[in-house]
């Protein structure tokens, strides 16, 4: 998936789509021998419409190539509207998508969860009939966005709501993965206990899962307001209380997930091995620093981050890491040279273990800072995604538009090591 197309911003090794806009990541799995990862996809421009599910896979997470598109709207069923979020879950043996099924694109209180399956083509068989219908709560609206888990031993479901105090998570019982039954709400904005942040009119895109002995659930918020909406990902570590007739979630820690403007929507998927890798949606320009003509010209919007595993520090914090694989994407080194690099590559990395400043220079001497911290840190940049990592902090995701005539000036302390980071051959 390469991209050689002269654009700055584009990525080189990261998932984007083909074309148009994308966002967020959708039936993270791995099957047949491969990793996939499906997304949010309108192939006929670069601003949100027409949601289906793209789809890309790849034998290492380092070289990805595209696939058939998964899941499509279809004029006048239950999908008309869009194919919206969901994951991949194992099934008999196989592998189904459950995804968001919306009637209505105008109107979100017509998302139902649909379940599709695989025919003999390999192709995927959207149904005719919804497993769960948007639920008939006083006060819930905004129903999406289903995760599933085996808790106990019985596989149940979360989805994102919202209610007029705040976000809030259902749980469903989903044993029968064609008919699902609401249990009641995993956790709710008002009772996450005074002293953690619990922000967001509407929670979307929860993903629950279990990191060592702690149970970890992440969403994705936004809040409505005069301006422009407000949005973030908080992840809350606690236990689950399995006492009663549905799961209920004890948050004992709230953390923010990214501290960059660019990160929303990550998508959790359990290895076989128990890490967490997760991939979230990095938007085009919400800060309009890119204009609206130029990304309409550059044909695309919009990408997936690098897979990050999630950890928990020694207090509870989640935080996120590169996955290690992404250690094969290192190519020759870069000289850094006096604590100083400089470099027009359009993918690298450098890590340092006493701090580094990130900044674009012009040959004017011209310098525009973009990133800094004083303790050790890792950054990756492909095109105009920049993913900085820190061990105790975590991560932070910023979208930078290098101009023509700008390079990159990483400025480093203490050890040093840089790369070129480029797709390895097959």
């Amino acid at each position: 998936m390469e991209q050689r197309t002269g654009d700055l911003h584009e990525p080189r090794w990261h998932v984007r789509a083909p074309r148009g806009w994308l966002n967020d990541p959708n039936g993270i799995g791995r099957w047949d021998g491969r990793w996939h990862v499906m997304y949010q996809w309108n192939p006929d421009d670069t601003v949100w419409g027409s949601i289906r599910w793209g789809h890309a896979s790849s034998v290492d997470l380092l070289r990805w190539e595209h696939e058939p598109v998964a899941l499509t709207p279809r004029p006048g069923t239950l999908d008309a509207g869009g194919a919206w979020s969901g994951v991949a879950v194992p099934d008999g043996g196989d592998v189904a998508l459950v995804y968001s099924a919306v009637r209505d694109a105008s109107d979100t209180g017509t998302a139902g969860v649909a379940v599709a399956r695989r025919g003999a083509d390999g192709g995927w068989v959207q149904p005719d009939r919804l497993a769960a219908p948007h639920p008939d709560l006083p006060g819930v609206v905004d129903v999406r966005d289903p995760f599933l888990l085996t808790v106990a031993g019985r596989r149940v479901a979360v989805q994102g709501a919202g209610t007029p105090t705040g976000g809030a998570v259902l749980v469903h019982d989903a044993d029968d993965l064609d008919r699902w039954r609401l249990l009641g709400t995993l956790l709710r904005a008002q009772d996450v206990p005074t002293g953690l942040a619990s922000p967001g009119h509407v929670w979307e895109c929860p993903q629950l899962v279990q990191v060592g002995d702690r149970w970890v659930l992440l969403v994705s918020w936004f809040e409505r307001g005069d301006g422009p909406e407000r949005l973030g990902v908080t992840a809350y570590t606690g236990g689950l209380d399995l006492t009663g007739a549905a799961p209920r979630f004890v948050p004992e820690v709230a953390t923010v997930v990214d501290h960059g403007p660019d990160l929303y929507a990550p998508q959790a998927y359990v290895t076989e091995d128990g890490r967490v890798l997760l991939w979230g949606w990095s938007w085009e320009s919400r800060d309009g620093t890119r204009p609206a003509d130029e990304v309409a010209a550059a044909g695309w919007a919009g990408l997936l981050t690098c897979p990050r595993e999630l950890a928990l520090t020694p207090d509870g914090r989640a935080v996120m890491r590169p996955a290690a694989e992404l250690a094969g994407l290192r190519g020759a080194p870069l000289d850094v040279e006096q604590g100083l690099l400089v470099t027009d590559e359009p993918a690298w990395r450098v890590a340092a273990s006493g701090g580094l400043v990130v900044s674009l220079v012009d040959d004017a001497g011209a310098t525009v800072d973009v990133w800094q911290t004083d303790g050790p840190a890792e950054v990756l940049v492909d095109g105009s995604l920049l993913e900085a990592f820190e061990p105790d902090r975590g991560s932070t995701t910023r979208r930078v538009y290098r101009r023509p005539g700008q390079r990159w000036r990483v400025a480093v302390a203490g050890d040093a090591a840089a790369h070129v980071l480029r797709v390895p051959p097959a």
